[in-house]
């Protein structure tokens, strides 16, 4: 059996594919990847050793440029790459994670007939889901709030695929390395695998009255920001700050509560590793979905919303004050949410759509 994945542009639409690939590649299926050229997922795919095809198709821009010109073009030249690849490989199932670079690839798809899957893990699906949504054989959701916006669509509630991670034993952990304390409770500020400036710029600011309030912090600054945040505060005793790593499970498991975008991948890993958090959306996401992502949680109680536009150190202090007292609460309804399965729910139906 084949599978082909169209995925690329950020880690919450490449990692969910990737891991129900894994998946399905357990179970003795072969996996090819379409992607686009420059994007990230092109060194994903390479390390998993899935065999990767080149498209190159650009985003379409919330603001007028002239970049939009070109999309048309782009477009129709990834189709063609595409429809050309599922001639060639004749995949038994196509698996779509909505975003951009899953367009051409699912219009390829639905061309030629082809059992297309999507998943998308966010609270309003993107537009390439929207809009691909019915002639998909099933989508896979990780909201309930979703379904309305996918009305003719089979929508399938299986939560956001996440990759195995090996789990660490806090009592064994040298916290020194990390330049913290094992006592103290572990503050993690995640913003997006680019960093937030925005966040990171107001934390800087309420630094000293965090650490004196006994938290510490692991701080994700992203690329840009992190030479003037280690420079300035590389050797101070309980922060341990660094650019992005492959590695974030471990962080995850390291921390206590944080400080995070609202993407859908991020909402998972939060959920998966039972970490409380106070959500700062992007206001530039896509149809403003992580505004609505952030919303669906704070309904269900599982973490507190803290708006960009509302951003500065009384706010932010303020909302970690409110995370601690009612971490405990946040804590139990976390507890109790069921394992991640969403991989493993998402091989057994594509298999069984496959034997039919």
């Amino acid at each position: 059996m084949k599978l082909i994945i169209g995925a690329g542009g950020t880690g919450g639409h490449i990692i969910p594919a990737i891991a129900v690939a894994l998946e399905l590649q357990s179970r003795g299926w072969e996996i090819f990847y379409i992607g686009n050229k420059n994007g990230m997922e092109k060194g994903l795919a390479q390390k998993y050793r899935f065999e990767f095809f080149a498209i190159n198709v650009q985003k379409l821009y919330r603001k007028l440029t002239l970049q939009h010109l070109k999309f048309p073009f782009l477009f129709l030249f990834s189709f063609a790459k595409s429809v050309k690849v599922l001639a060639q490989i004749k995949p038994d199932a196509v698996l779509c994670t909505g975003g951009f670079v899953s367009g051409p690839v699912a219009l390829a798809a639905v061309v030629q007939k082809r059992k297309l899957y999507f998943q998308d893990g966010n609270s309003y699906p993107g537009l390439t889901t929207r809009m691909f949504a019915r002639y998909s054989e099933k989508v896979f959701l990780a909201s309930e709030a979703a379904k309305p916006y996918l009305k003719k669509a089979k929508c399938v509630l299986t939560g956001n695929p996440l990759l195995k991670s090996e789990k660490i034993n806090r009592s064994s952990v040298n916290w020194n390395e990390y330049n913290l304390s094992p006592e103290t409770k572990k503050l993690f500020v995640l913003g997006g695998s680019q960093g937030s400036h925005i966040i990171n710029t107001v934390l800087c600011q309420c630094i000293e009255e965090i650490l004196h309030s006994g938290i510490e912090l692991i701080w994700q600054t992203g690329q840009t920001d992190y030479p003037k945040i280690k420079k300035k505060f590389g050797s101070k005793h309980g922060i341990h700050c660094f650019a992005f790593t492959s590695q974030m499970n471990v962080y995850y498991q390291l921390a206590d509560f944080a400080i995070s975008r609202a993407g859908a991948l991020t909402i998972a890993e939060l959920q998966q590793y039972r970490l409380p958090a106070i959500f700062i959306p992007l206001p530039s996401a896509a149809e403003n979905h992580q505004f609505k992502n952030a919303q669906t949680q704070v309904e269900r109680g599982l973490g507190i919303l803290l708006e960009q536009g509302k951003l500065s150190p009384v706010t932010l202090m303020n909302a970690i004050s409110e995370l601690i007292d009612k971490n405990d609460v946040i804590k139990m309804k976390l507890l109790a949410l069921p394992e991640n399965q969403a991989a493993q729910a998402i091989t057994d139906l594509i298999e069984r759509d496959s034997q039919r």
